[in-house]
């Protein structure tokens, strides 16, 4: 009787499993995210962020705020300061360009230190890399706007749908932060809403007449013209790579307009976005706080101490509605909006 009752159970637990593996599902869906919204992760699509900074100050400190306030996961490697011996040295370095202009012993402190950096990127191996520079802000709505960007950027570069990459891979620079950005009508240009951008009468940059000929209270992406200022870009490996090769031996004024040189020339394949979503953050203009460039023009003396005099008072960002830093530190928004 014991014998039958379990072989009963046996019979009764063996059809049981034959009836589940017969009407489960044979492969579980997977749905895959739009490559967009990789484009909102912490490193806003991006393998790696890194920030460009020599010491611990008030733009690194704001920095840190900011990140921590719109959920950004941004790398701040050692990078000890350029000694004058070496950037005068990189600034005398016999020009293989006809009339080519030297960098000033600052504009040559931050070359090397931007090349440093690219070097450390392209070292490490990753695929995508954006740089910021150390006093850079942006909107608290970046998330969202990056995600716009790559929609934008994969319609620009004709992304194939099965590559899933936020931004495809047609690209050496892309320029998301810069003092101003030229355009004309010839220039193929995607053109996207995004509710967090000045007006063009609040925009303050180089070329606002030729911003003013694009949709009002919209953002651009297209091919680069003539972009200026490096705070933030993001650069491939093969751009990383090619960015060493052309810039490496200085033979221009500034990184930045090295840089624009290059994506003029189309030995770097580059892509704006204008206007820009990031810009430099100023402390109140009463403390004339001078930038690392005219620093190493000994313009000014880079002392720590000084940071406390201005580091509490808020100050401004241009080009940037909702500004992440100022919303993190005082709770505030601190757009420039006079001329």
């Amino acid at each position: 009787m014991f014998v039958r009752s379990r072989r009963l159970l046996l019979i009764t637990v063996a059809l049981g499993l034959c009836f589940f593996l017969l009407h489960r599902p044979a492969n579980p869906r997977v749905v895959d995210r739009p490559p967009q919204d990789h484009a909102g992760n912490s490193t806003i699509g991006f393998q790696q962020i890194f920030a460009l900074s020599h010491r611990p100050s008030w733009r690194t400190r704001g920095l840190d705020a900011a990140a921590n306030l719109t959920g950004l996961d941004i790398t701040i490697p050692p990078q000890p300061p350029v000694d004058d011996r070496l950037a005068e040295a990189f600034a005398s370095i016999e020009p293989h360009i006809v009339d080519a202009q030297q960098p000033a012993p600052g504009a040559s402190k931050a070359w090397l230190a931007h090349l440093d950096l690219l070097k450390h990127v392209y070292q490490l191996g990753v695929e995508t890399a954006l740089i910021l520079e150390d006093d850079a802000d942006w909107d608290t709505a970046l998330h969202q706007q990056m995600q716009n960007i790559s929609l934008a950027v994969r319609n620009l570069t004709n992304v194939a749908e099965t590559d899933l990459t936020p931004y495809g891979d047609s690209w050496d620079v892309l320029w998301l932060g810069h003092c101003g950005e030229q355009w004309d009508d010839q220039l193929e240009t995607v053109v996207f809403d995004d509710a967090h951008v000045n007006p063009h009468q609040d925009y303050h940059g180089f070329w606002p007449d030729e911003l003013a000929r694009l949709p009002d209270l919209k953002r651009a992406v297209y091919w680069s013209s003539s972009p200026v200022c490096t705070f933030a870009y993001a650069v491939s490996h093969e751009g990383a790579r090619k960015i060493l090769h052309v810039a490496g031996a200085g033979q221009d004024e500034a990184f930045d307009v090295k840089l624009q040189h290059e994506c003029q020339s189309q030995r770097l394949a580059c892509i704006s976005v204008v206007p820009e979503v990031f810009h430099q953050y100023f402390p109140p203009p009463e403390f004339d706080v001078k930038s690392d460039v005219d620093i190493g023009n000994h313009k000014s003396k880079d002392n720590a101490a000084q940071d406390e005099a201005f580091e509490s008072l808020m100050g401004s960002t241009e080009n940037i509605v909702y500004s992440a830093r100022c919303q993190a530190l005082w709770g505030k928004q601190c757009p420039r909006t006079e001329g």
